[in-house]
């Protein structure tokens, strides 16, 4: 009531706003009334509270003489935590008001509220935090001792198809009223009054502590409580309640105070009508309820008396007794007579941990089918109980009286069972038990599939006579089924709950298409016959300890014509056959073949640590050999898509399992992955731990053979890696330009390339969640050999023949090329290499960045008279000479990107190589100078001699006096050239 007097103070804020504006000229103030209610509201409430002035309307007619004032569609949201979520929400909210009142009186009395369709849903969080609080803090902190000269009063209110919804996670408890009609009447200016009350409620769910006590029954109250102590203290006095037909009486007190809840209340059911409890069982209060046929006494009342807070609880009693009861269908017939019950539940301090139940008594026939059961729990802390349940069950008769649709059932079902003792999952205690079930010529038939399980029977026993764990013993004998021709049977034994101790054998075969139409399993399809002849023992403790030899298992198994579906998976998995052989070490699997989606397969070897692996403490070991005719890998790296609907889901990570360790011996046709085809796949996958290692794997792909090593590591699902060594001979450059992103991004020039190529390359990195390499990651190294190939039509070729004036370099060729590359940083390198542009020799050396940036230098031996006319002009001023003959080593710079390269001269080296042809020039010059000087003089031979020009040999001696001459000669030429020069 607390919650209630919160939530009715801030809707009276609200509604009172209202209703103040909808007074003062409504028509013609609409914009200013508007403006001036939310300027008020947001004084005053801290929530978005929604509304049209438009739909505000003010009427003296339809209650006159008093005013009506109506407004629709008016809601009142909450702000963060708990941001869209609606507090109160109305369709129509009329509001009567006495018109006399308005203009003469000091009291405002409205004759009548009526909410038409509200909303109203009250959330509390575990924080404390609750929706209905939102009203501001008053900041006027002085209380006014003068009496207020204006009162408030209220004559009735209405409730009209309402929802009320009050979720408190502190508690916790939940209520949801639906279908809610509710009147009342009170004068709430009075300190004490009575509140008269009438309620209607189609639906009401009651949820405490995790457990619904009521499920969607029907409740009608009439109640006339006394409202006190300023609206603290409730007392009930005329009053009766219904919950579908069962109804109940309250009398005594509710009291709120701010730290707890004080409470003394009594409670009976008025009548003794058995069928009035019959009501509130499931399925049972419907509208043929009226004519079920019913008999018997019924007592039930009990009392809840205390105070109720976060660290309490109120001692209650509930007391139910049936008497001599019976109730029968009228279509059926056969009744369910001598129901008699005697339950209490009491509990005297409010403690939870010392409430008794007691169910001292039940008994009923069903037709001619007893059941006598008794239960006595005298606490819930160690839960001390002595119970025991005894039956024996006609199921053809049960199904008569109780008719499932659809479903037949036959056979005896006896059980007899008893407990006593003490249940501690602590210490490991349970009650004595002793429990014998039985299933004799047992029958089952669904209308969904025409083949029943017939002969169904088993006896079973549950024995443990001290309480301790260990000493339970657990038998299923003579278990057996029949199901198309097709017999199962099985018998176990399992004892020791500290450490399972089990011994199981089962022979058989079983139709699993058949047996899920009798048992279906919502969302998932499947089918195929299993034959089995197993042997198993052993103790769980041996399966932590992987001490397999100690869990002697033996058997074999066969499974044919196997298909399973599910809504999950967008492909269908099948096996046409499987035969398997085991023993406690390993699964020999032989001729075992199928389908996953378009995916064909066939696998043979051996499975070991199987038992480990089914008990979860281990990882199953294999060695198999896998073939194959298409291996589509696309359908398992997308999510599910309807298969008739175009496929644009986007590719995901193909996880590897991480408890597995498997060597896969594949010999596989053809592999689809992306939009790559692969066919001729052979070689070994190891898969451990999480990684596939792929070991000399061998394939086609792209007109080239493939040869991998390497790893693709899934530990981390979020960032796969991989780390491949690459062998690829005799692929086009051109392909590989078009399908692999590495290629594209580093060399991009190749989707210009004829020719084929082959590698021996090292490349890791991080994949996407698309499977494709992130191009920041990638690190590489290896050799790129090229036989032949040529590149035309190019910018950067473009680019480098307008520095020159060769001919036929429009197209560059590469021949018996090997490259060494790199990659690292986000940088492709690679060594100096040899192609022809043209017929002119060329070494490149260079690097491609990420972001596409090249960075190249190319050099080549020019003809001089083949060089652009700078670079010719250039080396004439400095050799004053036109000859076009000789060669000139040229730089070229290459940069830019692929698609807009830039070329240039290195100018620097350039400069050196004209120098360096200038001085071989001045050197010839000088010679023949020297040679025209001493022309037809002595010294002729001698300078012929050091320039070498002549020929004829002489002595050394005569030669070493003749250049001694000569030198002379040259020297006194030299000075008289000076002097010559000084008198000029």
């Amino acid at each position: 009531m607390k919650v209630l007097k919160k939530i009715l103070i801030g809707l009276s804020i609200v509604v009172g706003l209202v209703i103040a504006s909808a007074i003062i000229l409504p028509i013609v103030f609409k914009d200013k009334i508007k403006a001036k209610i939310d300027e008020e509201i947001a004084k005053t409430v801290n929530a978005d509270v929604i509304f049209d002035v438009n739909n505000f309307s003010l009427s003296v007619f339809r209650h006159f003489p008093n005013i009506t004032a109506e407004i629709k569609e008016l809601g009142i949201f909450n702000r963060a935590p708990f941001a869209g979520v609606h507090l109160f929400v109305v369709e129509r909210l009329d509001v009567e008001i006495n018109l006399k009142d308005v203009l003469f009186g000091d009291q405002l009395r409205v004759k009548g509220i009526t909410l038409v369709r509200p909303q109203i849903n009250v959330v509390v969080l575990k924080g404390g935090l609750a929706n209905y609080n939102i009203t501001y803090p008053s900041k006027d902190t002085v209380k006014s001792t003068e009496p207020s000269k204006f009162s408030f009063a209220i004559d009735n209110w209405t409730i009209e198809d309402g929802e009320v919804v009050y979720d408190d996670a502190i508690m916790p408890f939940y209520l949801a009223l639906g279908g809610l009609n509710h009147s009342g009447r009170g004068n709430f200016n009075e300190k004490q009054f009575d509140l008269t009350t009438k309620t209607v409620a189609d639906s009401v769910t009651v949820r405490y502590g995790g457990v619904e006590y009521i499920s969607n029954k029907h409740a009608a109250i009439e109640a006339i409580i006394g409202i006190s102590e300023e609206y603290t203290k409730y007392e009930f006095k005329e009053n009766s309640a219904k919950l579908n037909d069962f109804a109940l009486g309250f009398d005594g007190w509710f009291k709120m105070s701010e730290k707890d809840f004080g409470m003394d209340i009594n409670f009976k059911s008025p009548e003794n009508s058995f069928k009035s409890l019959l009501s509130l069982v499931p399925g049972m209060y419907s509208k043929d309820f009226d004519k079920v046929e019913t008999k018997g006494d019924l007592a039930f009342n009990g009392f809840v008396k205390g105070t109720y807070s976060d660290k309490q609880m109120p001692a209650f009693n509930v007391d139910l007794k049936v008497k001599d009861a019976m109730f029968k269908y009228p279509s059926l017939p056969t009744a369910v007579s001598n129901i008699n019950m005697d339950l209490l539940i009491d509990n005297k301090t409010g403690v939870i941990e010392n409430t008794l139940v007691d169910l001292k008594k039940l008994h009923l026939d069903f037709g001619s089918n007893p059941v006598d059961a008794k239960a006595t729990i005298a606490n819930l802390k160690d839960y001390r109980m002595d119970a025991s349940l005894k039956a024996a069950l006609n199921l053809a008769e049960l199904g008569r009286m109780f008719p499932m649709d659809g479903m037949e059932m036959k056979g005896t079902f006896k059980v007899n069972a008893s407990a006593k003792g003490i249940y501690d999952s602590i210490k490991k205690i349970i009650p004595a038990v002793d429990v014998a079930m039985s299933l004799n010529d047992g029958y089952v038939k669904s209308s969904k599939f025409p083949l029943p399980l017939q002969d169904l029977k088993f006896n079973s026993t549950v024995k443990n006579t001290s309480g301790k764990m260990a000493e339970t013993f657990i038998n299923v004998n003579g278990f057996s089924m029949m199901m198309d021709g097709e017999k199962f049977t099985a018998d176990l034994k399992l004892q020791n709950l500290d450490d399972y101790t089990w011994d199981l054998k089962a022979d058989g075969g079983i139709d699993i298409e058949k047996m899920t139409k009798i048992f279906p399993i919502d969302g998932m399809s499947l089918a195929g016959k299993v034959k089995a002849n197993i042997e198993t023992k052993g103790k769980y403790s041996d399966v932590n300890a992987k001490r397999y030899d100690r869990l002697p298992t033996s058997g074999s198994a066969s499974l044919k014509d196997f298909k399973f579906t599910s809504k999950t998976l967008p492909y269908a998995v099948t096996i046409a056959q499987a035969n398997a052989t085991f023993n406690p070490q390993k699964v020999e699997m032989k001729n075992t073949s199928g389908t996953i989606g378009k995916s064909d397969f066939s696998v043979d070897g051996a499975v070991s640590n199987y038992i480990g692996y089914v008990f979860g403490k281990g990882t199953i070991s294999g060695n198999l050999n896998f073939n194959s005719t298409l291996l589509d890998l696309n359908e398992f790296m997308t999510d599910s898509a309807p298969a008739d609907k175009k496929d644009t889901t986007k590719l995901s990570v193909i996880p590897v399992p991480e408890n597995i360790d498997f060597i896969l011996h594949s010999d596989i046709k053809t592999v689809k992955m992306m939009d790559y085809v692969m066919t001729q796949a052979v070689g070994d996958v190891v898969v451990k731990n999480a990684v596939a290692d792929l070991r000399n794997v061998k394939f086609n792909l792209l007109g080239g053979t493939f040869v991998v090593n390497g790893t693709y590591n899934t530990r981390d699902l979020q960032h796969p890696k991989y780390d491949f060594g690459l062998k690829i001979d005799n692929m086009s450059i051109q392909q590989a330009a078009s399908s692999f992103s590495i290629v594209k991004t580093y060399a991009p020039i190749a989707g210009l390339a004829n020719g084929k190529f082959g590698t021996d390359f090292k490349i890791s990195g991080e994949l996407g969640q698309d499977m494709m390499p992130k191009m920041n990651t990638v690190n590489g190294n290896g050799l790129i050999k090229v036989a032949e190939a040529s590149v035309t039509q190019s910018k950067l070729v473009s680019g480098i023949t307008s520095l020159t004036k060769l001919e036929n370099t429009d197209q560059v060729t590469l021949k018996d090329v090997v490259m060494s590359a790199t990659i690292t940083d986000g940088k492709l390198s690679v060594k100096p290499f040899n192609v022809k542009f043209g017929n002119y020799v060329t070494a490149v050396t260079g690097n491609t960045a990420l972001n596409g940036a090249i960075d190249y230098s190319l050099k080549m031996n020019v003809p001089a008279g083949k060089l652009g006319s700078q670079f010719q002009g250039l080396v004439n001023q400095y050799t004053g000479t036109n000859n076009s003959t000789s060669e000139i080593p040229v730089n070229i710079g290459v940069g830019g990107t692929f698609a807009n390269p830039k070329t240039t001269l290195v100018s620097q080296e350039q400069k050196q190589q004209v120098t360096q042809a200038a001085t071989k020039v001045a050197e010839e010059k000088g010679k023949e100078a020297i040679q025209e000087a001493v022309k037809g003089t002595s010294a002729q031979d001698v300078v012929n001699n050091v320039l070498g020009t002549k020929t004829d040999t002489t002595t050394s001696k005569a030669k070493s006096d003749s250049t001694k001459a000569a030198q002379d000669y040259l020297q006194d030429k030299l000075q008289g050239l000076f002097k010559k020069k000084k008198k000029n």
